[in-house]
């Protein structure tokens, strides 16, 4: 009787931060995985949109729960080339041999 599985409620894990949603997951004894398990991209950034199963349901623990998750916006950092153009001629010595 030691070794069967305890069951977990799912909390609800819609509108949070995918990293912290994938923390308090691992906290309530749950494991979270998106959508392509066999993904690359971790499960860390973006926000949390929908969930498989739903809130409220009992899974045994170390259960899997689904999540989709919304990109965090554009990764690609310093956004080049920048407008408007800088000066080039308000540069110190521009102009000079």
């Amino acid at each position: 009787m030691a070794d069967e599985p305890r069951p977990v409620v799912v909390p609800d894990f819609r509108g949070r931060q995918a990293l912290d949603a994938w923390l308090s997951g691992h906290d309530a004894g749950l494991t979270l995985q998106g959508p392509d398990p066999d993904s690359p991209h971790p499960l860390l950034n973006g926000l949390v949109v929908a969930q498989l199963p739903a809130a409220g349901t009992r899974l045994d623990r170390w259960g899997t729960v689904t999540v989709w998750v919304t990109s965090g916006g554009d990764p690609g950092g310093v956004r080049e080339p920048r407008r408007p153009r800088p000066d080039l001629r308000a540069e110190p010595g521009y102009g000079e041999p």
